[in-house]
């Protein structure tokens, strides 16, 4: 996969791709040390300005706590949602719950490496109407990716209507089936404004939209009517208001055409093909885990299994918020200054995110398990070590996110997908017999010798490659 400049391709008659090496333009959303001074961004336009220093939207630090803020956001969201229905339903519907949120990871992780990498590699390099046209190609691939999941999850649904699947699957289904669009599209919008740096409109929208949720959420529990298929249909809900906002706001800077979007999905699929695929092996080999609990043990693991989940994402925000900053810096830092200037961000950056993660585990291999009685019940006592061997896995595979990222920036994600398949070959083999084993135990377990095979050889890759994509750069005109 290319992730540089489109190989072969013109660049578009009225704008055109910037290289590395161009001229910076004025940008009104994105300051970021040693880059805004160097690489081209397109301006964004905010109609909500800060009424504070500390919201600025002008300096690296204040750009770092927002993306912190808005996942912590985006985190507390889920996180109450499945402690909202494990306290108020039974193991089997908090399972279920889990099975159509692992779908809902499938698809925007796919959707993510399929669409929002592309934009965030290629966006900086766009200005002005080219800049339009392209987030309009990017907006008609999204609904199209949209459309084509829930035909899927209708087909699903009507296969459990038959018979398929765990008992109660089917009502999940056809929830997912008639709001997948919108989680899709929400994720989406995040995306946009994370490639953008317009990290305060990204807080803003997911604040409306964990203040629609877990209201939705808390109503339906007071009349005791929540189940896991109503959650979803109020999660979809609570996406749709907030989408409405957000694509008024956002309608000057997207200008979708029928015509560019097929030559941009050609273009974006030469670059894409290899982090589609990639993505689609890790996410199978991290997130088929529930399905297997639920085949061979029941929808109540399933839901043991959640909870332990739950747990072990307390760190979440802070984790991810980071990723959500550290993903498109990677890839301003490498357009901006080349291959050498960000092999040494990365290694700084993974440096820096191992510390804080291994207190957090630490933390979790200590008092997990008295955490998840306290936040779910005491009907899911007693699993203190599948929450410190999941610890772990998070430990293991957090720092690999710098060096996938890097991996993509330096043209290579090839090496990705490759790493990425050892996860996969885990799943089947050794993780599949776990689960049927060990239940719980075994999926995390499995879990985690996924995770620390695929991180060692996403990291070695990287390493072995830069002094490669450091002569390469050398070489360009």
């Amino acid at each position: 996969m290319s992730l540089g400049a489109y190989p072969g391709s013109a660049p578009r008659k009225d704008e055109g791709f910037l290289m590395p090496s161009m001229e910076p333009e004025t940008t009104a959303a994105v300051a970021m040390t040693n880059l805004s001074a160097e690489i081209q961004i397109a301006p964004a336009v905010t109609s909500f300005q800060a009424p504070r220093p500390f919201l600025s939207a002008e300096k690296p630090l204040h750009l770092g706590l927002l993306s912190v803020a808005d996942q912590a956001v985006a985190s507390a969201t889920n996180f109450a949602t499945g402690i909202i229905l494990a306290r108020t339903s039974s193991r089997e519907e908090l399972g279920l719950y889990m099975l159509g949120f692992s779908v809902i990871l499938l698809a925007i992780d796919l959707q993510t490496n399929l669409i929002a990498t592309p934009y965030m590699v290629f966006s900086p390099r766009l200005k002005g109407h080219a800049h339009a046209l392209y987030t309009g190609s990017t907006l008609v691939h999204q609904i199209a990716f949209s459309l084509l999941l829930a035909f899927g999850l209708v087909c699903g649904a009507l296969a459990s209507m038959l018979g398929a699947g765990p008992l109660g699957l089917g009502p999940v289904l056809w929830a997912l089936a008639g709001v997948i669009a919108l989680v899709t599209l929400r994720e989406y919008a995040r995306r946009l404004c994370f490639a953008r740096l317009k990290l305060l409109t990204a807080f803003l929208f997911d604040s409306c939209i964990a203040i629609a949720q877990i209201g939705g959420l808390l109503l339906l529990a007071r009349f005791k009517l929540l189940s896991a298929s109503r959650a979803y249909w109020i999660i979809g809900s609570a996406c749709g208001v907030a989408l409405v906002w957000w694509f008024w706001r956002d309608r000057a800077s997207c200008r979708p055409r029928m015509d560019e979007s097929l030559a941009d999905l050609k273009k974006n699929w030469v670059f894409g093909k290899w982090v589609f695929a990639s993505g689609l092996v890790w996410t199978l080999g991290m997130n088929l885990y529930p399905w297997f609990l639920a085949a061979f043990h029941g929808t109540a693991i399933t839901g043991v299994w959640a909870a332990c989940f739950g747990v072990v994402s307390v760190g979440n925000p802070a984790l991810l918020g980071i990723q959500n900053f550290v993903g498109p810096k990677i890839a301003h830092e490498y357009a901006a200054a080349g291959p050498q200037a960000l092999r040494s961000l990365v290694l700084k950056i993974t440096a820096g995110i191992s510390l804080p993660v291994s207190f957090l585990c630490l933390a979790l291999i200590l008092w997990g398990g008295r955490l998840i009685t306290l936040l779910y019940g005491r009907q899911y006592a007693g699993n203190n070590r599948v929450v410190a061997v999941l610890a772990l896995s998070v430990l293991i595979s957090a720092p690999a996110f710098c060096f996938s990222r890097a991996l993509y920036a330096s043209e290579r994600a090839d090496l990705d997908f490759l790493a990425s398949l050892a996860a996969l070959f885990v799943m089947i083999t050794l993780g599949l017999w776990l689960v049927r084993a060990f239940g719980a135990m075994g999926a995390a377990y499995g879990l985690l010798a996924g995770n620390f095979v695929t991180s060692a050889l996403k990291a070695g890759a990287y390493l072995r490659i830069q002094p490669h994509s450091a002569v390469a750069a050398r070489d360009l005109p």
